[in-house]
């Protein structure tokens, strides 16, 4: 018997591979409230995909390309937030959490009160990671925590490695797109 192979038969084989098993996403955020800016960047399979600056203000956030030449302000309560926020809401329960670091600096100018600060929230953290542990058995996950007993510093940063499949990102956004629309041509009915 001859085994032969060909392209019509591999081409779709490798799409449905492509589509089925999961990649690997890897999320970095920091952000530091005294100056109100922060960093977040997306990888995939170590490869950046996109890498932004930020700034909270009131009601908008404000948001910088990896150049900072180009500079777009999203308001909270605009279409595209919910859209992120329903498409978020879909895909954390598909998600598989494969690694989750902490790492937070913080400094009041007083060693006392830094170090009780710092204790505090390294317990707070801990206790959320022992229910993430709960929900996500094989996570691993970690807080790295700094001190600075002299000087007034306050940053937080994490590192976030995820496993998701193409379809399930694909089936989630679609999904979350149209519940948006149909809630927002609700809340115009109403």
């Amino acid at each position: 018997m001859d085994l032969k192979f060909s392209l019509f038969y591999i081409i779709p084989m490798l799409f449905i591979l492509l589509i089925a098993f999961p990649i690997f996403v890897e999320l970095r955020a920091s952000f530091n409230p005294l100056y109100n800016r922060g960093v977040i960047a997306l990888f995939i399979f170590k490869k950046q995909i996109f890498y932004f600056q930020f700034s909270l203000n009131g009601k908008y956030i404000t948001i910088q390309n990896q150049n900072g030449n180009e500079t777009k302000k999203l308001e909270f309560s605009s279409p595209e937030v919910a859209v992120v926020e329903e498409f978020v809401n879909q895909l954390k329960d598909k998600i598989r959490l494969k690694r989750c670091f902490i790492f937070y600096n913080i400094g009041l100018g007083d060693a006392f009160n830094s170090a009780m600060v710092c204790g505090l929230l390294n317990q707070v953290l801990l206790q959320m990671f022992l229910v993430l542990k709960s929900h996500k058995p094989t996570a691993s996950l970690c807080v790295y925590d700094t001190v600075s007993y002299n000087k007034v510093e306050f940053e937080l940063a994490g590192d976030i490695l995820i496993s998701v499949s193409f379809f399930e990102i694909a089936y989630s956004y679609l999904y979350s797109v149209i519940l948006t629309k149909k809630k927002s041509k609700t809340q115009y009915i109403v």
